[in-house]
């Protein structure tokens, strides 16, 4: 019993040690918190986790994914999205539109050496519509094999600091060759986004312990615990058990997306961080759990199937902007926010030394989070059902 306790304390509590590390170290920042926590949880379960306690760490990653997903929504405001330029919401269109497509053909090309490759498929769909709360949940959706989930997410942080390393150095003048240039509308917009770029300040242990507001995250809490069991009530609905886990993904995500635009949860600060740190707690767990005898035969086929559908998506996203005539700068917040997120359009943003398209990325990406469960799940049933 002790021993359980321990564990699951051990899960709870690394993630905060490795913000608080990220936080302080340059190095591990660049590294980040989603990688450094997997290599603590692979590490962890080669050493403590045995068939035993395997229970503990399914336990707790089976819980976090239903917690965190409406937190994460919480700060997703429908009304926000007509205000998405003109121009964006065409870009994020085409984005989505190559996405799918680039899937797809990868599918058949990769199939035979990519195991459960529809699974595979779905997750992709999702993480480069939204992010990693979106791969965990169509991980969990789908009933994906911690082995193959690890080994996907790992070499997607290798193929996208790639795709990153060439937005933040080539593309610019090599897009512009082919993409209209940005006209720029100097004003309120660019006055709004000058605090995104600013770096938070290394606050010493207790100020920086101070910023969690104790009120906020239990008021999160209630509001998922109710967004939480709704979806698992419609999930118990659904007879087939192959379906079963992927309904209660996506009421839940419904039913965050509903609870975001209600005034009492609108005033709830820091509830996406609170879902982030949910999601490391199922990274560590999630990793002690894997069989990495059985990861390394799945990379390189992997390695071909993401380099695909990254750099696949992007030129079909490229191709298509320049039918649409959309400019450099708003092509480039619009593929960065899909693929890597919206924490990385300042970034890129600050690359290009345009700071008016950053709202406009900001907001793609976060129709992202909301729109990749859906989309992913329903590739991974499509190319299932051929």
């Amino acid at each position: 019993m002790i021993t359980t306790i321990v564990i699951a304390l051990f899960y709870l509590f690394v993630p905060a040690i490795v913000l608080r590390l990220c936080h302080l170290s340059k190095m591990a920042d660049k590294i980040g918190a989603v990688l450094i926590c997997y290599l603590v949880g692979m590490v962890f379960g080669a050493l403590v986790i045995n068939d035993e306690r395997y229970a503990i760490p399914d336990t707790i990653s089976t819980i976090m994914i239903p917690l965190a997903l409406p937190m994460l929504l919480f700060e997703v405001n429908i009304r926000n999205w007509s205000k998405m330029a003109g121009k964006a919401f065409l870009s994020m269109l085409a984005g989505v539109f190559g996405l799918v497509i680039a899937v797809v053909l990868g599918y058949f090309l990769f199939r035979e050496s990519v195991p459960e490759t529809a699974k595979v498929s779905g997750m992709l769909a999702g993480v480069y519509t939204g992010g990693t709360p979106n791969l965990a949940s169509i991980k969990t959706a789908l009933g994906v094999p911690e082995d193959l989930y690890i080994a996907v997410n790992t070499v997607d942080m290798l193929i996208s600091a790639a795709y990153l390393l060439f937005l933040l150095s080539y593309a610019k003048p090599l897009l512009s060759k082919i993409l209209p240039p940005y006209q720029a509308k100097h004003g309120a917009q660019q006055i709004e986004t000058n605090s995104l770029l600013q770096e938070e300040p290394k606050l010493a242990l207790i100020p920086w312990l101070k910023k969690v507001k104790t009120r906020h995250i239990l008021a999160a809490f209630g509001v998922t615990l109710l967004c939480a069991a709704g979806g698992a009530g419609l999930g118990l609905l659904v007879k087939n058990p192959a379906y079963q886990m992927a309904v209660i993904i996506l009421s839940i995500t419904t039913l965050g997306i509903i609870a975001a635009n209600l005034k009492p949860v609108k005033k709830i600060q820091g509830s996406f961080d609170t879902g982030m740190y949910l999601i490391l707690i199922f990274s560590v767990a999630v990793a002690s759990m894997a069989d990495f005898g059985d990861i390394s035969s799945k990379l390189l086929p992997l390695i071909g199937l993401l380099s695909f559908v990254i750099f696949g998506s992007m030129l079909l996203h490229l191709l298509m902007c320049k039918l649409l005539r959309i400019d450099t700068d708003t092509a480039m917040v619009t593929s960065v926010a899909l693929v890597c997120s919206p924490p990385f359009v300042p970034v890129v943003c600050g690359a290009i030394k345009n700071r008016e398209v950053m709202i406009s990325g900001i907001t793609v990406g976060v129709v992202g989070y909301a729109l990749g469960n859906y989309l992913g799940i329903a590739i991974a049933y499509f190319l299932q059902g051929i």
